[in-house]
């Protein structure tokens, strides 16, 4: 049996999974487009177990709200496993981003105190385990275009949209 247990939720952009381990969230999917990709990416991390019902109603309003761009105040714990400090340092800061906002993954990477660490953060954010949650959206290029994303660059720019943000004219 593994420690990880999981909760899928349909949202506008697609089905997102939640895996949770004993000490908070392990990893949020981006939005898939069938359940069923959702349910083999869970599958994937170990996550076997269904979450509580409690739990449940928790992480669907957290996913919701996240996806429409609304405020939410996540009450459950993240699991930090394997997050080395770095990463862990970077993710935190990108927390802060407020919605609605952007920063460039230079600035990101001057706020934790590595200016010139671009392309590290770059990876980090490449590597999200906590998309929405870790709004990674809302870091962009230099240029302030909009750079890779795992759930392609129409979802960015959708997640940015629903928080009140700009975006390329070609996103519009």
């Amino acid at each position: 049996m593994s420690d990880l247990r999981f909760h899928l939720v349909e949202t506008d952009l697609g089905w997102a999974g939640v895996a949770l381990s004993d000490r908070g969230l392990r990893e949020i999917t981006l939005p898939h487009k069938s359940r069923d990709d959702a349910l083999r990416k869970m599958a994937e991390l170990g996550a076997d177990e269904p979450v509580t019902a409690s739990e449940a109603r928790s992480i669907s309003a957290m996913i919701q709200a996240l996806v429409s761009g609304r405020a939410f105040k996540n009450g459950l714990a993240l699991d930090w496993t394997g997050i080395t400090p770095f990463r862990r340092a970077v993710m935190e800061e990108c927390m802060r981003i407020p919605a609605g906002r952007t920063l460039s993954y230079g600035e990101l990477a001057a706020r934790v105190g590595r200016p010139g660490a671009a392309r590290a953060v770059g990876r980090v954010m490449a590597t999200n385990p906590l998309p929405l949650l870790v709004p990674c959206h809302r870091v962009l290029g230099s240029d302030g275009t909009l750079h890779g994303y795992g759930g392609g660059l129409p979802m960015k720019a959708s997640l940015l949209k629903a928080e009140g943000a700009s975006v390329p004219a070609s996103y519009a």
